[in-house]
């Protein structure tokens, strides 16, 4: 069996055999609430749907959600003690058109 590992934290880190280790640069520490797992874990299962490799999409579902977080926090919208799930979905767009304008 593959198993890819995500490994969420102040540095999140993704695994699998043969694969090179992966520390994603995006997010906060303020991600450590209810339900930002939940939707970094939703991420990644619609990358697998659309045909990503499970590592290449839990690479992607926590740089997205992370950066997703980053947007929320510094536009000013939330504070570290009041960010919550949700206000990383509200900004699921703007963390992938940053994605999409890093890669060109």
């Amino acid at each position: 069996h593959e198993v890819t590992l995500l490994l969420k934290g102040s540095r999140t880190i993704v695994a699998e055999r043969n694969a090179p280790l992966s520390y994603n640069t995006t997010g906060h520490p303020a991600m450590a609430t209810g339900g930002i797992g939940d939707v970094t874990t939703g991420l990644c299962a619609a990358l697998i749907a659309q045909n990503l490799s499970p590592y290449d999409a839990a690479r992607v579902g926590a740089w997205i959600s992370g950066r997703a977080a980053e947007i929320a926090l510094f536009l000013g919208t939330e504070s570290e003690q009041s960010l919550i799930a949700r206000d990383v979905v509200d900004h699921l767009g703007a963390a992938f058109s940053d994605l999409q304008n890093a890669v060109g």
